[in-house]
């Protein structure tokens, strides 16, 4: 955990059309402060996952093994 971390997580619930998914990434990999150790992940359509983090985000199918591996890295 980093110091300045809450203790207290936020959810936030999106939807929106599936043609805005690297437009929300894009806009989130953005925003979040790589100091603070945030992330977000979405799902689109169930069969994709995105992983966002600062400055980069990863995109991959649900179930795919080295995709998913790859953003835990």
């Amino acid at each position: 955990m980093v110091a300045d971390q809450p203790t207290i997580w936020t959810f936030v619930d999106i939807e929106g059309p599936n043609s805005l998914a690297d437009d929300l990434a894009q806009s989130l990999a953005d925003a979040l402060q790589s100091a603070l150790g945030w992330w977000a992940d979405f799902t689109i359509d169930d069969t994709e996952h995105v992983v966002v983090f600062s400055g980069r985000s990863f995109r991959y199918r649900i179930g795919d093994k080295a995709g998913r591996a790859e953003a835990v890295a």
